[in-house]
């Protein structure tokens, strides 16, 4: 998708999630080749991805060099730095953290935020970012819809 494209939320969103694995590996103190492990694994547990290997520990270092980790990857950093009680701060961290909610719990919604926060996560700030999470989903739908029509008129 082209920037010109990306919204405000999507652009730091992007940022945190290009960041989130590297910042869950820092805390594990493991080597590469086991924190890749540790992760692939736990993206089993979630049933992000099928693989029965893991992946190796370069290819770790490397979406952490390049800041493109793939989604399933994100997902799962995302589950463990939450499990290990991290709490969101900055408007990335607020704005990656309500994104990726949004896709590791389709299910949530403003009604029922109570049900998906983690313990110690503000509600009231919560519910703003994921509201725009919700609303970055529906556009980011929409676009990709015009865009597909556009393809087939073309």
């Amino acid at each position: 998708m082209m920037s010109k494209y990306l919204t405000p939320f999507a652009v730091l969103s992007g940022q945190f999630r290009g960041s989130i694995v590297r910042r869950w590996a820092i805390g594990e103190q493991k080597s590469a080749a086991d924190t890749a492990q540790i992760l692939t694994d736990h993206a089993r547990r979630l049933n992000l991805v099928s693989r029965d290997m893991a992946v190796p520990g370069t290819a770790l270092s490397e979406w952490n060099k390049r800041k493109q980790p793939p989604l399933w990857a994100s997902l799962a950093a995302f589950d463990l730095i939450l499990k290990r009680g991290w709490q969101p701060e900055t408007h990335e961290d607020w704005a990656g953290f309500a994104s990726l909610l949004f896709k590791l719990t389709p299910d949530v919604k403003l009604d029922n935020l109570g049900e998906f926060l983690p313990e110690g996560i503000d509600p009231h700030k919560a519910s703003g970012w994921i509201a725009a999470a919700i609303e970055e989903d529906h556009h980011y739908r929409a676009r990709k819809k015009l865009a597909a029509k556009d393809d087939d008129f073309h």
